[in-house]
């Protein structure tokens, strides 16, 4: 944990990034304080917040922690800004002075692809908080091979979006459009599917890989 903690402007910058990789992922609680959340299956809590290397006017990293050991080595995860920069002398921070803050350095800053990674760790730990050893099998039945195929056809011909009226016209003579409709309903409850639009989470590609 910071001994220092950012402005409310800090704050505020941040949120757009940590907002774009809750988009992208189940159980974004939001901010709280000076901390962002992921509330997921099996009691897990994931907490990130702003952290710096340097000074306390310059964040340059995201630190994120989940509240359970059983995640192993994927429990902690670092994101540094710097290691997304396409500039070795120009990386990227939050540059925050006396309640103003802004980005340094930020058209040399590949946010994208730290999104990414970030979504990637979230949906590791979603996977281990689905598996067998972590939470009831009951908590998440298996899937019929029409839902195994419904999910790779999704993740091979639809980069990862459970679309309904695509994958519809790709199964119609075997499920209709409203079971269909049910079925990401109670899978987007379950967090199995992201918020609209509609993504497969990690969780789901696992139980999909299960026979």
């Amino acid at each position: 944990m910071p001994l220092f903690y950012p402005s409310f402007d800090a704050l505020r910058l941040a949120d757009r990034l940590l907002d774009e990789i809750g988009k992208r992922t189940p159980g974004y609680e939001g901010r709280v304080g000076a901390a962002w959340y992921w509330r997921l299956p099996a009691g897990i809590l994931v907490t990130a917040r702003l952290d710096n290397t340097v000074t306390e006017e310059r964040w340059d990293v995201l630190r994120a922690q989940a509240s359970t050991p059983r995640a192993g080595v994927f429990s902690r995860a670092d994101f540094p800004f710097a290691a997304y920069a396409t500039s070795a002398t120009s990386p990227p921070f939050i540059h925050d002075l006396q309640g103003v803050a802004e980005w340094s350095n930020r058209l040399y800053f590949q946010m994208g692809r730290l999104i990414e990674d970030a979504v990637h760790w979230l949906g590791l730990l979603h996977a281990v908080a689905i598996s067998p050893q972590v939470s009831p099998p009951a908590s998440f039945p298996a899937l019929s091979r029409l839902e195994r195929r419904l999910v790779r056809y999704a993740l091979d011909e639809l980069e990862g979006y459970f679309n309904i009226k695509a994958l519809h016209r790709a199964f119609r003579d075997e499920i209709s459009r409203s079971r269909l409709s049910a079925l990401a309903q109670t899978w987007e409850a379950s967090e199995l599917l992201t918020q609209r639009p509609r993504r497969v989470t990690y969780a789901l590609r696992v139980l999909a890989e299960e026979e």
